[in-house]
């Protein structure tokens, strides 16, 4: 796994033939960073098809780097979902998602939900990645419970945490 940053647990796997009861869940015309968020109803239907490779192969650098692009509105390629029933399978994108599944929930492969699908016993090497990760990201963008701070009160924060959170 070298330097990498595991993000496997933030998206669940799901068989596309997953029988459900639910076959009309509706479809979001578009999205929002506050969609990422572990309760809303859009992150919940999110699903990664088993086929899909582990979200492991980026480091820290790399995970910044896509949030840093996001917050400054540059291009960041189409995440392709598929809608099956009630699930929203990510096709293509599920590393650039799941980066930001990360920053908006504070999970860089160490937090509540990792914790859950590694059954609570996470290695060390995985913790120290996502340590180095959360402090490289706090140095260089800020998290995003200081962007959603700064949006209500941005006399309390550094200019450029204050200007992306507008």
């Amino acid at each position: 796994m070298a330097n990498n940053v595991n993000l496997d647990a933030l998206i669940s796997r799901e068989d596309f033939e997953a029988i459900s009861a639910n076959e009309d869940a509706p479809v979001p015309s578009s999205i929002t960073i506050s969609n990422l968020k572990e309760d809303d109803f859009f992150y919940l239907a999110l699903r990664k098809p088993d086929f899909q490779r582990e979200s492991s192969e980026w480091d820290a650098k790399r995970v910044t780097q896509l949030i840093k692009t996001f917050l400054e509105g540059d291009l960041i390629p189409s995440v392709i979902l598929w809608k099956h029933r009630e699930h929203l399978f990510v096709i293509d994108g599920s590393h650039r998602l799941s980066a930001l599944i990360a920053w908006v929930q504070n999970d860089y492969g160490d937090g509540e939900r990792s914790r859950k699908f590694f059954g609570h016993s996470i290695p060390a090497e995985q913790l120290d990645h996502a340590d180095r990760t959360r402090k490289l990201i706090a140095k260089e963008v800020g998290s995003y419970a200081d962007h959603v701070a700064a949006a209500k009160n941005p006399d309390a924060y550094g200019p450029d945490i204050a200007a992306s959170s507008r």
